[in-house]
Formats: structure tokens, C-alpha cells, sequence
């Protein structure tokens, strides 16, 4: 018998409170004092990228033992086997605390872990799904390539069957988090006869097989969380094959719908904690933020956070429930380009607010440490698919164009 509500969220209460401190409002936060570094990825310092993958392994481990690392997971999958209601009244309570950052676990919890579930096998799932949830493995997506662009199904990286395993030759780009995974999630051709979208086939590969090479790319952050992933001999057991031979396109389409999901922004998405209050102390304290021009294009850009976050919740919620949202299941895709829209209208707030302090450091708490989180941007109109597909996915799926209106 499924817990009752009421009882789960009174054991929620108690479990958060006896590990968490409660969250401070930041508004009350003084102005200028503490580290005032704010950033979309956390990539600069790489020591300091170790502890936060650790502090979220140890706090997933933590939930996850407790019940809550997995709430509407299948009980003989080790999920706790509730359901979204209670997902609901957890995130809820969680609102109130202030936790580790799992995004380094993200492509794990929100992109592999629906894949697996959904289309692996059933050894597959009982290996991998509950190590996944616990923190035990970090994962990366092996899908981008140099040549295939935009287009996901254009895919060259080959896997030729040997026995009981696949070996991989190729070579994917713009892998996140791919030098501190354990695991990747590969699409690659393993019918190079077959129409593009019928020769795929999806696999978890061991990154830390010898056949595997991992190469940093710089950002103009600084940082270098992204990566290229060489793959020249790396075998992989069919075991962990994820979906039958030929159906990677399928499963690809799965884990498109978690990533659009979680770059939309769903329990914050990829934007720093704290980062709307900050904003608006920043237009509070700021003399600049008097211009009505200043203020307008704050109140748009706290409009846009809203609208993508609001989203990006309604469409975790279906996808926990498996109800019909209505616009034949692109909402993913709306809540990222409303995630885009949302960043294009920050950048263009702080543009305007901080002027030459967000390019020139001069020493003021509070200015040019924008400049970091500006630089980061871009990265978003590409991650998940380009704007240009998305809207082409909402036009063609969502609103039942036809080819090319859009």
C-alpha cells in the first residue's frame, strides 16, 4: 500500500531538517559581502568541480537510502514506488533548504535514467538504475559529433559486433561533464546500409575503458566542462545495449525529452541557486536600475524566469504521471527555448544595468562578476538541440504544421 501524503511529507519534514540548514531568504543577503561569483557553469576551479560532483554524490546516496532519491521509481528498481503527488510534496519541502547542487548528476537522473527505463533490458535496468539513483555513477551523452550538426541522426561513430561485444570507433564533441563520467550514453551506427534514423543503435559505454579518450574544450568562461570524446576501440558488452540493434533513434528521442526537460528549467534547471533573488538585489541596489528603460527590461527578463520555470514543472509532472499535455509531447521543447528567451532577456538586463562594468573589472562588488554568467549564454542555444529545431519540432509536432512553415 502507497504511503499516505500526509505521513510521507511529515517524514520528508524531519529527514530535510535534521540534515539541511533552512534557506535564508537572499533578499535579506547584505550587499557586498561573501563571494560574489555567479556563473552557469561550474568549471573554473577544477578541485572545486571534485567537491561539488562529491557533495552531490553523498547527499543522492542520502536521499536515495532514505526513500526520497528516487520517489516515483519502481519499488523492485529500488525507487521508492510512489507516485508524482509525492515527488510534488518533497520538491516542495526541499524549496525550503538549502542542498548540495546535483547538477552534476543531472544528465544521469533526468537523461540516461528515463532511457534505461524505458528501453533497456531487464538485467539492465536492475544493474544500472539503482546505482544511477544513488550517485553511485556520473553520466555524460555521447551524442554530438563534428560533422552531424544539428542534424542527430547524420551520426558517423561505427560499432561493428564481436562476439558478445560492440566496438566503437568515432568521435563526439561538446560532451558535458564527460572527463569526471563513469558512464556515457552512446548513439552510434551499427547498420551503415540502413536509412540514417534505422541503423542507430544506443549504448552505455565505460568511460574509463581504454578505448576511450576524453579531451577538454576551453570556454571563453575559462572553464572546460565540456569535452571531445574519442572513441577508437572501446568495447561495450552487449549487455549494455540499451534498446534492441537498429532502435537507438527511439531511445534518442527519450532522452531528448529529459534533457529539453531539465534545460528548461525543472527544479531550477541550469541556473545558478539563488540566482532571481540576486537579480533583483542587484536592480534594487544599483543607481542605474532608476532608468525606466532599466526597469522595464527587469521586470521582462523576472517574467521570462517564471514563464520557463512554470513550464518546465507542468511538464515534469506529465512525464512523472504519463498524462497528455496536450501539444503531442513538445512541451520539453517549449520550456527550453523559453530557457533561451529567459537568458537572452538577462543578458540584455544586465547589458543595460551594468554597462562597461560587466566587461571591465574595476573592483566593485557585484558588476563584472556577471561577466562569467553573460559568457556562459550561448552555450544554451545550442545544448538540447538548436532554437531552429525546437521550433521546428513545436511547429511540425506541436502545432501540426507542415514541413517548412515554421
Amino acid at each position: 500500500m502507497s504511503e499516505d501524503v500526509a505521513a510521507f511529507r511529515e517524514r520528508a519534514a524531519r529527514f530535510l531538517a535534521g540534515r539541511l540548514e533552512r534557506r535564508a531568504p537572499r533578499e535579506d543577503a547584505a550587499w557586498g559581502e561573501g563571494d560574489d561569483r555567479i556563473s552557469l557553469f561550474e568549471e573554473i576551479d577544477p578541485e572545486a568541480e571534485r567537491r561539488t560532483l562529491d557533495a552531490a554524490r553523498r547527499w543522492q546516496r542520502e536521499l536515495f537510502d532514505a526513500g526520497f532519491g528516487w520517489i516515483y521509481g519502481p519499488a523492485e528498481l529500488g525507487g521508492a514506488g510512489l507516485t508524482a503527488e509525492h515527488e510534488s510534496a518533497f520538491r516542495t519541502l526541499l524549496a525550503g533548504f538549502e542542498p548540495p547542487d546535483l547538477r552534476p548528476l543531472t544528465v544521469g537522473l533526468d537523461i540516461v535514467a528515463p532511457a534505461v527505463l524505458a528501453h533497456g533490458g531487464d538485467e539492465l535496468k536492475r544493474r544500472i538504475l539503482p546505482r544511477l539513483h544513488r550517485g553511485e555513477l556520473m553520466a555524460c551523452q555521447l551524442f554530438s559529433e563534428p560533422e552531424a550538426g544539428s542534424d542527430l541522426a547524420a551520426v558517423r561513430t561505427a560499432a561493428r559486433r564481436d562476439g558478445d561485444e560492440w566496438v566503437l570507433h568515432g568521435h563526439k564533441v561538446w560532451t558535458s561533464g564527460g572527463h569526471l563520467a563513469d558512464i556515457g550514453l552512446a548513439l552510434v551506427r551499427t547498420d551503415p546500409g540502413a536509412p540514417k534514423h534505422a541503423g542507430l543503435t544506443m549504448f552505455l559505454v565505460d568511460m574509463r575503458d581504454p578505448g576511450v579518450r576524453v579531451e577538454p574544450i576551453r570556454q571563453m568562461t575559462g572553464g572546460a566542462s565540456f569535452n571531445e570524446v574519442f572513441l577508437d576501440g572501446a568495447r561495450v558488452p552487449d549487455r549494455d545495449r540499451v534498446g534492441g540493434p537498429g532502435e537507438g533513434w527511439r531511445v534518442a528521442l527519450t532522452t531528448l525529452l529529459g534533457e529539453r526537460s531539465s534545460l528548461g528549467g525543472e527544479g531550477g534547471g541550469p541556473l545558478p541557486a539563488g540566482f532571481v533573488p540576486r537579480l533583483r538585489q542587484l536592480v534594487a541596489v544599483l543607481p542605474e536600475a532608476g532608468d525606466p528603460v532599466v526597469r522595464r527590461d527587469a521586470e521582462r527578463a523576472l517574467m521570462s524566469v517564471d514563464a520557463m520555470r512554470l513550464t518546465a514543472e507542468r511538464y515534469g509532472e506529465q512525464r512523472r504521471t504519463g498524462a497528455d499535455g496536450g501539444l503531442n509531447g513538445v512541451e520539453g521543447s517549449v520550456a527550453k527555448l523559453l530557457l533561451v528567451r529567459a537568458l537572452a532577456d538577462t543578458e540584455r538586463l544586465l547589458t543595460g544595468l551594468l554597462g562597461r562594468g560587466l566587461v571591465a573589472d574595476d573592483g566593485s562588488w557585484g558588476r563584472f562578476c556577471w561577466s562569467e554568467f553573460v559568457l556562459g549564454i550561448p552555450a544554451f542555444s545550442i545544448a538540447g538541440g538548436t532554437d531552429d529545431v525546437q521550433r521546428n519540432i513545436v511547429a511540425e509536432r506541436g502545432l501540426r504544421l507542415p514541413k517548412g512553415a515554421s
